[in-house]
């Protein structure tokens, strides 16, 4: 093992405000107590949420928690059943689509199958009779999708991921203040996925346009968004940035969704410190109110040492299982002093400097206080 530890890689109300700083100011997108229910199931339970122009923002949840429904509203496809929503200050909660200033990708491309991608790009361009400028407008869009050429093909003839490309065109086609995509990149495969995945954020980011996307690939929402929005039943459980989100999970829920995690349960030993079995370990932050606590810790974030040394939140423990994971190498661990405790930590092989570690061995273990969180009973963080 290595010599020394390695670890895994407002104006006060009676000022007239400026119209240009109210504008400024102002969410382009504004959901206010969103609500929508099919029968006795709660699809949406009063969402409200705000997303800046240019913004890129990420739906993210599990199957059947209200991300896709609250698409499905903003662009008028269903109508809530309480609540409103504003886009560029225009109250459009009753406003059907096609009065909705707004572009959408499905999953399914819904490429019209009969027309060539030329016409399936200008299909919403209006007035019909200025083709010149059409055919100019998508020739732009497909150079900028990266399919230069491709007008007089037909879907069939392209690849899922050049179809989906044609489907972003055909909805960045009348330059809308708003693109919706309803998880545009799952049906596709791994490589093209990630490939097009760069490409949507680098295109997102030089046309400037508000997005909204909905997924339920965790790792595609921190790698693209701006900011994060994850869902639980209904209900908007944290936003934040993808560090945010990761690192300071406001519930047991995201930071079981989102990553990996380690939990250890114990009892609260101090203002700022958790008996587990025989082992007392500090945090940094403060804890939540009670006495039973859940500690959660990124495998990342568990340091191996090459030798014992005393120190805060260290203590010996036996590897169980050893995996080799490509850049990483992933193992568990049996703590010493901690019944019934398993834990798992991801390392970098490469930064071994001895010899690797065998299954069996015993190594030393730190508990970073920084890097250590703790939840309540009821889920929720301090």
């Amino acid at each position: 093992m290595p010599a020394g530890p390695f670890r895994g890689a407002g104006l006060a109300q009676d000022v007239a405000m400026p119209m240009s700083l109210a504008s400024a100011t102002r969410p382009h997108l504004a959901v206010r107590g969103l609500s929508r229910h099919y029968g006795a199931f709660t699809a949406l339970d009063a969402v409200s949420l705000d997303i800046a122009k240019g913004e890129f923002v990420c739906l993210l949840g599990p199957s059947g928690c209200g991300k896709t429904t609250l698409l499905r509203l903003i662009a008028g496809l269903d109508e809530p059943d309480s609540g409103d929503i504003r886009l560029a200050g225009r109250d459009i909660t009753r406003t059907p689509p096609a009065g909705r200033d707004y572009g959408i990708v499905f999953q399914s491309y819904a490429l019209f199958p009969n027309l060539t991608v030329a016409a399936n790009i200008a299909y919403g361009l209006r007035p019909r009779w200025q083709a010149g400028r059409h055919r100019q407008r998508v020739r732009e869009l497909l150079d900028m999708v990266g399919l230069p050429g491709a007008e007089d093909k037909y879907p069939s003839e392209l690849s899922g991921g050049q179809q989906q490309r044609v489907a972003l065109a055909r909805a960045l086609a009348t330059s809308p203040g708003l693109l919706l995509l309803d998880e545009p990149l799952s049906a596709l495969d791994a490589r093209v996925r990630d490939r097009l995945r760069e490409e949507l954020k680098r295109l997102q980011k030089k046309l400037g346009v508000t997005t909204l996307m909905v997924t339920h690939d965790q790792a595609e929402a921190l790698a693209i968004a701006d900011r994060v929005v994850v869902m639980n039943k209904g209900r908007i459980e944290q936003v934040g940035s993808p560090a945010d989100i990761y690192r300071r999970p406001a519930s047991r829920f995201v930071a079981e969704f989102v990553g990996e995690a380690n939990w250890l349960n114990g009892e609260r030993a101090g203002e700022r410190s958790v008996r587990i079995g025989r082992k007392t370990l500090a945090l940094s932050g403060r804890l939540p109110a009670g006495e039973a606590q859940a500690l959660f810790v990124r495998p990342e974030d568990v340091i191996l040492h090459e030798r014992w040394e005393e120190g805060s939140n260290r203590f010996l423990a036996e590897l169980t299982d050893i995996s080799f994971a490509g850049a990483m190498t992933q193992c568990r661990l049996a703590p010493q002093g901690m019944p019934g405790v398993e834990l798992r930590a991801d390392f970098c092989p490469s930064m071994l400097s001895r010899r690797p570690v065998r299954l069996g061995d015993t190594v030393a273990v730190e508990l970073p206080a920084d890097r250590l969180l703790a939840y309540a009973a009821d889920g929720r963080a301090a």
